[in-house]
């Protein structure tokens, strides 16, 4: 991949994190960048590529996260800890997760953007009900309800949390963090 792509995708995620979708344009990027706005398109035509292939790229960070704690063998306490990771880091970075970012511009989005965002959180919510429900067979975790349901709630909580966050206190979202996890002790 060439390294001018890379930066473009990697400023790209960055607004859109911070700013959301709609409130960037290629101009932000190649002016941060210092290069021109063809560059910009030379990579990505049009702004959909561009959102498309940021989210394809997290489907990817994804899956690369659940190879390492697979490979790592985490149980699922460790696994749920790491994603949350994930979003305490995001907290502290005062950005958003993608769902939230793109999810909150859902309807503006172009038809491939929206399918890898449907896809991506299908992955998750599937992958986190799978070690809601290994865990809870465990005796690990407790909780009312099938595990497809909590897995909804948990990225429900995750995701609006860091957008409330925003608007409250940085500290706010850690006691979702807990909340959530302390609701799953047996």
């Amino acid at each position: 991949m060439s390294l001018t792509r890379e930066k473009i995708l990697e400023l790209g995620e960055e607004l859109i994190l911070k700013r959301g979708y709609n409130a960037f344009s290629y101009q932000d990027i190649s002016s941060e960048l210092g290069i021109k706005n063809a560059a910009v398109h030379y990579y990505f035509p049009a702004k959909e590529n561009l959102g498309t292939s940021i989210i394809k790229n997290n489907i990817l960070r994804f899956e690369e996260m659940l190879d390492n704690m697979n490979t790592r063998e985490f149980d699922e306490w460790g696994q749920l800890e790491a994603f949350f990771k994930f979003y305490l880091k995001s907290n502290r970075e005062d950005k958003i997760c993608i769902l939230g970012s793109l999810g909150s511009e859902f309807q503006s989005l172009s038809e491939s953007t929206k399918r890898e965002l449907q896809k991506m959180t299908g992955m998750i919510i599937e992958w986190l009900s799978s070690i809601l429900d290994k865990g809870r067979n465990k005796g690990l975790f407790k909780y009312i309800g099938d595990a497809k349901s909590r897995a909804l709630l948990i990225l429900s909580c995750l995701v609006a949390g860091l957008q409330l966050a925003r608007l409250m206190d940085k500290s706010d979202f850690k006691a979702i963090h807990l909340q959530l996890l302390d609701d799953l002790k047996p």
